[in-house]
């Protein structure tokens, strides 16, 4: 299986817990569909995987990668792969999408897909991540969705670790991990960024080459205090040689990585004046 992260969700997510709005509600109507017989449905398939998976990833490749495997999961509707997959390329496009109803409706229907597929195999791990990714993705464009989408995200993370913690390179506990560190604390909602460090260590525990979470762990340190570990922790990433399947995001985190050293060299982690 090919597989390629974004950058998970949480990074741009401001979840707002204000609105009332319930992902249970969002049911994309597939656009008109071509009249594909079974063979183009996977010819379709391996196309849009293979359009995916090169590098480095752009929008206009990945808008056409997941045009070609939402027809793929549309018409082959038993079939598992093309539904994850094409929630997985439209998660791509509900992060880096330059306008919001595109995102919008890139995640929309990465959510529809995906809860699909988690029906055909529950107990796989594909469909609950990706369901997660993309319920946050959208709770990020429209906030009205916050409450659900916490809740949401959780349970399907969850599950996610309970099948295959290890899949996407630790990426249900690296997700839930920084859900923990942006969500507010209890009774409005989840947060917990001790909860969340412990998660982020063990996504770096089960991964340590893997510069991505060492990004999260550092803003997990920094909430908690340990601005010196947090520094050690994004030299990782800064240090780290570029991962092959992954050069877009790769380059983000870098990125990232940056902006938050500097953060820990100028404020405390509340974003006040201060030394350390």
């Amino acid at each position: 299986m090919s597989r390629a992260i974004i950058t998970p969700v949480c990074l741009v997510i401001l979840i707002a817990l204000c609105g009332c709005k319930g992902i249970g509600s969002v049911k994309m109507e597939p656009r008109q569909p071509l009249a594909l017989t079974p063979q183009e449905a996977a010819k379709f398939l391996e196309e849009g995987r293979a359009l995916f998976a090169a590098q480095p990833r752009t929008l206009e490749r990945v808008t056409r990668a997941a045009q070609l495997l939402e027809q793929s999961a549309r018409t082959l509707r038993d079939d598992y792969d093309p539904q994850w997959l094409a929630a997985q390329a439209l998660a791509f496009l509900a992060e880096n999408g330059s306008q919001l109803a595109f995102r919008e409706d890139a995640a929309k229907r990465g959510i529809t897909l995906a809860r699909h597929a988690r029906e055909l195999k529950p107990d796989h791990v594909e469909g609950h991540y990706w369901y997660a990714l993309n319920v946050g993705l959208l709770a990020d464009v429209d906030r009205a969705y916050g409450l659900d989408a916490v809740c949401e995200m959780e349970t399907a993370l969850k599950r996610a670790i309970e099948l295959d913690e290890r899949y996407d390179f630790g990426g249900p506990l690296c997700v839930l991990g920084l859900l923990h560190l942006r969500a507010p604390a209890p009774p409005v909602s989840i947060g917990s960024p001790r909860k969340g460090l412990r998660l982020l260590q063990r996504a770096v525990e089960l991964f340590p080459d893997y510069p991505e979470n060492y990004l999260y762990l550092a803003e997990a340190l920094r909430d908690t205090g340990n601005h010196d570990e947090a520094r050690k922790a994004l030299d990782k990433v800064l240090q780290a040689p570029p991962w092959p399947d992954q050069q877009f995001e790769g380059a983000k985190w870098k990125e990232d990585a940056q902006k938050l050293l500097l953060e820990l060299s100028g404020t405390n982690p509340k974003g006040e004046n201060g030394g350390l």
